[in-house]
Parts: C-alpha cells; structure tokens; sequence
C-alpha cells in the first residue's frame, strides 16, 4: 500500500508539473535521506521488477545544489506533494539520458569501456541477443567470444555477468576484473578452497586458477 500511495504521489506530481518531497532510504547507509524534487520521468526496471524516477532535485541534509537523481521507487519511505512548480527542460529526452546506460543507472561521465570474453559453449547464447546499443562481437579463432560496449555505470551489469558464472571473464576495465575476482575468492574459501594469487612456476596455472576450475568447471 505504501509503495502504491508514493507511485501515485510521484505520477500526479510529475503529471502536474509539481516538486516533491521525499524520503529516500540509501542502500548504501541505510540513512533515510530528504530531498525536494521534481520528477522527470518514471521508468518500469525489468531487472528486479523495480520501479525508478529520474529528475532534478536536491538533498536537505548536504544542502547541495540541484542535479539530476535517479530513485529507487521501491526504497521511497515517505512522498509528500507541494505547491512549488517547475517544467522540465524542453530538450530533456529520457532516451538519451540513459543511452549508454545498461539498464536505469547514467552518469554525466565518458561511459566506460567494457570488455568480456565468453566461453564457446555459451557463444551462441550471447550472439541471440542484443544486449546493449553500443556493442560489438568478435568471434575468436578458438570459439571464444569477445564482447564489448560502453556502458554509463559497469557496477550495473554485475548481476548479469555474475549470472553467467565461469562463462565469462571480464577482460576490462581492470577495476571490475579485480572485483569479480574477490567474489569468485570469497566464494571458493567459503566453500573451503585455498586460494592465491601469484607465486606458481610460468606455464602452470595458478592455484587461484586450479581452484576455479574446479569450482567452476572447465
């Protein structure tokens, strides 16, 4: 009920040209936050089955400038309507705001290039689909598969990597690479491998990568 009262709050206002304010819940802090807002548009997330609203707006706690927000529909706690007017950009295109974006996250930074290289028994399940604009596929002499894209915010596409298990070894940027590589560590010694990074003689695969492939599978 309360989900449905604050998506009904934020339509009519978005609807009426009227700011909001509202209480956000960071995922990050678990600190619920205030912000006076003026939503922009009102997007349906497929991943998740989530809701998430685009618009201007700024924070009462930091008392920071307005800028552009992206909301989690669903980590609104509170939505009150107010009587404060606004009109949104007559060059504002929600398209273009999340072009290079995966799915709902967009920065105002270059996107950043990601690059993947996919198993051959899974090459023929990637190429069906189209999974991002900007993409491009090279098949590899020995039936690997490289993908790459540009993509506003990488750290979005985790749960689709991570969903391809040892299918996938993510190539660039090197900060993701290293994140992936914590997880699948973490995983491995939960599941009571040993595992390391270096130290083995050149031409023999690492502990780390031993462990993997045993994990994993070839």
């Amino acid at each position: 009920p309360n989900y449905l009262r604050i998506l009904e709050v934020l339509t009519r206002c978005w609807s009426e040209g009227r700011r909001v304010h509202i209480w956000h819940k960071s995922e990050r802090t678990g600190k619920v936050i205030e912000y006076i807002f003026a939503p922009y548009f009102i997007e349906p997330y497929a991943v998740g089955q989530t809701t998430h609203v685009i618009g201007l707006g700024r924070s009462l706690d930091r008392m920071s400038p307005d800028r552009m927000w992206t909301f989690k529909i669903e980590r609104i706690e509170r939505a009150e309507p107010l009587d404060e007017t606004y009109t949104i950009p007559a060059d504002f295109d929600p398209q273009e705001q999340l072009a290079d974006a995966w799915g709902i996250w967009y920065t105002d930074d270059e996107p950043v290039e990601v690059v993947l290289k996919f198993h051959p028994r899974v090459a023929g399940r990637v190429k069906e689909t189209r999974w991002h604009h900007s993409e491009d596929i090279k098949e590899l002499p020995d039936g690997y598969l490289r993908w790459q894209a540009k993509i506003a915010q990488p750290k979005e596409m985790l749960n689709w990597v991570r969903g391809w298990g040892a299918d996938v070894e993510v190539v660039e940027p090197e900060w993701l690479r290293e994140m992936l590589m914590g997880e699948a560590r973490r995983l491995a010694e939960m599941y009571g491998w040993s595992t390391t990074k270096s130290g083995h003689p050149a031409g023999e695969s690492s502990p780390l990568s031993q462990t993997f492939s045993d994990f994993f599978g070839d």
